[in-house]
């Protein structure tokens, strides 16, 4: 029960803070800073949306994942998976316009694109989303759906990419 508890905090956690940062930044395009660009470790490329971006690492902190204001952030808790998180009025504001089959490409690697969903935030695990797979796989993930008025949405759109 415990563990059950801890994983749906750390869902509403991430969700919040996904959808605040989307609610303040909604039309705001900032360039990036340097920074920002001294942090970040790896580069995320979709080419079929033009997204070029650097990536930040980010620490669980308290159960939270707090998300790059200007660029995509990055978890892992197992070697063969990586979680990509951002804001969709900014970093991740074409991620909705991706199809199967794209190909993206993380660091040193390339990953096609296998799954696209969106999905009720209230239905969303993190602890399956976060969980080790047999094959190398990134997870990315940002706000989708409807505009609650208080700074979060209703959805969030998770688009899931093998290694090629």
């Amino acid at each position: 029960m415990g563990s059950v508890i801890r994983k749906h905090k750390l869902l509403f956690a991430v969700l919040y803070l996904f959808a605040l940062a989307a609610y303040l930044l909604v039309g705001f395009q900032p360039s990036m800073s340097s920074a920002a660009e001294e942090t970040a470790q790896g580069r995320l490329i979709i080419n079929s949306i033009s997204l070029s971006t650097p990536v930040q690492p980010v620490e669980l902190k308290d159960r939270t994942l707090d998300v790059p204001d200007e660029i995509a952030g990055s978890f892992s808790e197992h070697e063969n998976k990586i979680f990509l998180f951002g804001h969709s009025a900014t970093v991740f504001k074409n991620l909705k316009n991706v199809k199967f089959g794209d190909i993206v490409d993380y660091g040193d690697h390339s990953y096609k694109i296998i799954n696209i969903e969106t999905r009720k935030k209230s239905e969303i695990s993190m602890l399956s989303i976060l969980k080790s797979e047999e094959k190398d796989t990134v997870v990315l993930m940002t706000c989708s759906g409807e505009n609650l008025g208080n700074g979060d949405f209703s959805h969030r759109l998770i688009i899931t990419a093998e290694a090629v």
